[in-house]
């Protein structure tokens, strides 16, 4: 297709948003649904060398993934012909990128990060295989972060069908680094080979080493079929032991010591994530009140008020994309925000952000109604939270404070949807008719 081509059957080309081995993808929009998607399309040498193995590729990845609807996986909502050229219409995500550059030592990311991105990976292909589907490569390059740090696992041009029978074309499968036992030996692959792909993922996550090196194919078969991976805390010492533990069993060589499911994994990896995330706020006293005393919400407490506070409050945190409160919920708890940004959501529309020293949950928090929209953490978010009432444990002057930081909340919102509200009616009157 050429840069100059302004449409792909149905869909307007908008411009270029990556290339490949596989081909190109490009930014698109669908004028029937009115929404942005992105498309892939096979190149002519991808098609003409080895066309027919292009050809079920695509084939199979559209009506395998056509068939899957889970917030982790990458959707595909067409595909078809144009001129002699396969293509694929996908979900357009901003700014895609994959988790390979964070599996090098130097670009590490926090443990807690790490692992509520493995979760949710353990939980997609969880729903995956429920739906008989296994994916057969999954490795870093094949599992992506949008720009709010959510996941999306992408590419099931190898996947496999349970009641469908497998094309001998797929029969060698994966990439060697993240095969399992039974892949490197060439027998059956099930879920639970994910499952082991996805530990040396994980393993490599926290240390920036894979666990097998070998100079080539048949060499690093061997290693993987008969010997066991370092450990990871010998790697890295402040890795729990509780974690060590979920590497090794995904990666077990045994398949009945394995993971059997993805929920097993995920299930484990929450309550460490619990422990890691507990951890990482766990504040002295005199740090808990430093932190409190930047925020804007308490700029007019006086130091016994805002003692007062903290000796009822909690400190929570919260990976991106995690929800704080949700529309239509009625958790009677506030939250002031330490770090971090939160997007504020009303019907799946993204309406405002908020920061440090913002407070959220306010409206429940003080009536008996619900939440009008839910709020969910942009990148790693650090929090107060309040759940009792204010009226069971505020003295007179604390309750006071607090409506005078609820009142200019309010006027300080006001004020800035005005000032939005009068930019978007600037910009539309700048408009040509």
């Amino acid at each position: 297709m050429s840069e100059g081509q302004k449409k792909l059957g149905k869909y307007a080309i908008l411009g270029v948003a990556g290339r490949g081995g596989m081909g190109t993808v490009y930014r698109g929009h669908d004028p029937v649904i009115d929404r942005k998607v992105a498309i892939k399309v096979y190149t002519a040498s991808e098609v003409e060398f080895g066309s027919e193995i292009a050809q079920k590729m695509f084939l199979n990845e559209a009506q395998v993934v056509g068939a899957l609807d889970h917030p982790n996986i990458l959707r595909i909502y067409d595909a078809g012909n144009f001129k002699g050229r396969p293509y694929i219409a996908m979900e357009y995500v901003e700014g895609l990128r994959t988790l390979a550059p964070y599996c090098k030592p130097d670009k590490l990311l926090p443990m807690e990060y790490v692992i509520r991105i493995v979760q949710r990976c353990a939980q997609a292909l969880d729903y995956a295989h429920r739906n008989d589907v296994t994916h057969r490569d999954i490795k870093p390059d094949n599992i992506m972060l949008t720009v709010n740090d959510d996941v999306k696992i992408v590419d099931f041009g190898v996947a496999e069908r349970k009641h469908k029978r497998s094309d001998d074309s797929f029969q060698t499968v994966g990439t060697p680094t993240y095969m399992s036992p039974e892949q490197a030996k060439g027998e059956a692959v099930t879920g639970q080979s994910d499952l082991y792909s996805l530990g040396v993922i994980l393993y490599q996550m926290l240390t920036g080493n894979v666990p097998f090196k070998a100079p080539g194919l048949a060499a690093l078969s061997i290693l993987i079929t008969t010997k066991d991976a370092k450990p990871v805390r010998e790697l890295r010492a402040d890795i729990p032991v509780e974690l060590e533990a979920i590497v090794s069993q995904a990666m077990a060589k045994n398949l009945e010591s394995r993971y059997k499911t993805g929920e097993e994994m995920a299930a484990d990896l929450e309550t460490v994530y619990q422990q890691v995330a507990r951890a990482s706020v766990a504040l002295s006293p005199e740090e808990q009140f430093d932190a409190a005393r930047e925020l804007r919400f308490f700029q007019e407490f006086t130091e016994a008020e805002l003692k007062q506070v903290l000796d009822t409050a909690t400190w929570e945190r919260f990976p991106a994309g995690e929800s704080l409160v949700k529309e239509s919920s009625k958790e009677e708890a506030l939250y002031v925000l330490v770090s971090g940004e939160v997007a504020v959501e009303l019907d799946d529309c993204m309406v405002c952000t908020l920061t440090k020293g913002d407070c959220v949950g306010e409206l429940a928090y003080i009536s008996d109604d619900t939440h009008t929209a839910t709020v969910v953490a942009r990148n790693n978010v650090s929090a107060i939270k309040i759940e009792i009432p204010i009226s069971k444990w505020a003295s007179i002057p604390v309750q006071m404070r607090f409506n005078g930081a609820f009142q200019k909340t309010l006027v300080n919102r006001l004020a800035r949807t005005t000032r939005e509200l009068g930019q978007h009616i600037k910009g539309a009157a700048q408009q040509p008719a």
